[in-house]
């Protein structure tokens, strides 16, 4: 079994367990059964019972997360340093996720669902406006001096020098991203400078600037959130779900969960038209032989699958296959495709299970591309 085949049934693991469990939860009311009134005593107390719910469900997906790290891997770490990794991002997330809790049962107890849908709103985004922040906090990743060679290529890119960062992740398949509210700020793996040509770093960089020429990454972000948005809502309105208790909170979280499943099934048809517009985008402006190098080597370092079945692609990968993607780049030599701008939302579905961390969704870590990877947590894979 290939590695990304291997990743991909582990993925399915993790969703489907989560997905189970929120499953089992509503069907047999477990929160209202299982969790005491006296948990909604004081706040304090509400939250308290919150956090252990989610932390059971952590100590679910443990032993998927120690394959994830240290099994199926491109690069196998010390164990010692995943397992602090590991523990740095789970506290990260714990802590942020009681924080959202709190606020949004406050708020809902005292001024009802609408305010709380407004801070809900608000949440993402400050998760997406600190997103780097996050980043370093959840996923150890380090900022660096920005190398002359990585300034170069930017400008060659048409990309501000000033807005790029150069930053270090323990993860060969982190490609960093776009950050801030409207993309101020671009992250580039240090892997990238280091073993990429400067032609393919380049190209690299310039997918990265037609992605936010194009508006793709401002589409993808606004999906995830309305996305998001109105799956709280549906959540909080859902049967026996309410921002007052603790067990009706916990409901909130499982059906808000099951709305990110949906997400993680459709929203991936959004981002790969955005992937080739962005392919189109660089080889309107670079060698065709440079622009299909950069792509095998960038994939490389994640699923590395020259083709898939269209049903599985369909269904679990935001990226095309490479096929795809050089077919794309072969049939026009338009620097985009109509369609493709007018549709595409860059990873919209990866987007949407950061900015979930709002809801306290219970599936942004446990998919194929990043169990056991807290690198990759806030700044999902991709292309």
């Amino acid at each position: 079994m290939t590695y990304a085949r291997q990743r991909l049934w582990l993925g399915i693991a993790g969703v489907g367990s989560t997905v189970l469990l929120a499953v089992a939860g509503l069907v047999l009311d477990l929160p209202h059964r299982l969790m005491s009134p006296l948990a909604d005593q004081t706040m304090g107390s509400a939250i308290a019972s919150i956090a252990l719910v989610w932390m059971l469900h952590a100590a679910m997906l443990a032993p998927l997360d120690v394959v994830g790290g240290l099994v199926i891997v491109r690069e196998r770490p010390a164990i010692l340093r995943w397992i602090v990794a590991w523990l740095r991002g789970v506290i990260v997330q714990w802590l942020w996720f009681a924080l959202a809790a709190a606020l949004l049962m406050r708020t809902g107890q005292q001024f009802g669902l609408t305010y709380a849908l407004i801070v809900f709103v608000l949440m993402q985004l400050l998760l997406l406006s600190r997103q780097g922040l996050v980043a370093w906090l959840a996923g150890s990743v380090r900022m660096l001096a920005l190398s002359p060679e990585l300034g170069a290529a930017a400008t060659a890119a048409g990309i501000a020098p000033r807005t790029v960062r150069e930053v270090d992740a323990d993860e060969p398949s982190f490609v960093g991203a776009w950050t801030g509210a409207d993309a101020q700020r671009l992250w580039v793996p240090q892997r990238w400078v280091r073993e990429l040509s400067a032609a393919q770093l380049t190209v690299a960089l310039a997918r990265r600037a037609g992605v936010r020429a194009l508006g793709l990454r401002r589409r993808g972000v606004l999906v995830a959130v309305a996305w998001n948005t109105l799956g709280f809502a549906l959540a909080a309105s859902a049967p026996r779900a309410d921002l007052m208790t603790a067990a009706g909170f916990v409901t909130v979280m499982a059906w808000f969960t099951l709305w990110s499943f949906v997400g993680v099934l459709t929203l991936p048809t959004l981002s790969r038209p955005a992937v080739i517009a962005s392919d189109r985008w660089a080889r309107s402006s670079h060698d065709a032989d440079v622009v299909e190098s950069t792509i095998t080597r960038l994939d490389a370092w994640q699923d590395d699958e020259v083709d898939r079945r269209p049903g599985i692609e369909a269904i679990f990968h935001p990226v095309p296959s490479r096929s795809v993607r050089f077919r794309a780049l072969r049939a026009s030599d338009a620097p985009t495709d109509t369609v493709a701008v007018a549709s595409g939302a860059w990873h919209a579905t990866r987007m949407m299970l950061y900015l979930s961390w709002a809801g306290i969704g219970g599936l942004s870590r446990a998919v194929h591309c990043n169990i056991g990877r807290p690198a990759l947590w806030v700044m999902l894979p991709g292309d």
